[in-house]
C-alpha cells in the first residue's frame, strides 16, 4: 500500500532540525555570495530568498507540527 502525503501538514522534528540548518549553511552561503557577485544587494537577497521559502510552505490551511 502506497502512504499518501498529508499536504497540509508540516512535521518538524526539533532535534533534526539544527542538524538540516547546518547541512543547508554552506550552500545557503554560496547561493547568497553568488548572488551578490553578480550585484544583487544583500537585502534584496534575503528577501527573495524568505518569500520563495515562504511560497513553498503557503499552501492554505497547512499545519506546522514542530515534535
Amino acid at each position: 500500500m502506497t502512504k499518501r502525503l498529508n499536504l497540509r501538514e508540516i512535521v518538524i522534528s526539533s532535534d533534526r532540525l539544527e542538524d538540516c540548518k547546518a547541512y543547508l549553511g554552506g550552500e545557503f552561503h554560496t547561493i547568497v555570495d553568488h548572488a551578490l557577485s553578480v550585484g544583487w544587494s544583500l537585502d534584496e537577497v534575503v528577501i527573495a530568498l524568505n518569500g520563495l521559502a515562504a511560497e513553498e510552505i503557503a499552501v492554505p490551511d497547512r499545519a506546522i507540527t514542530l515534535h
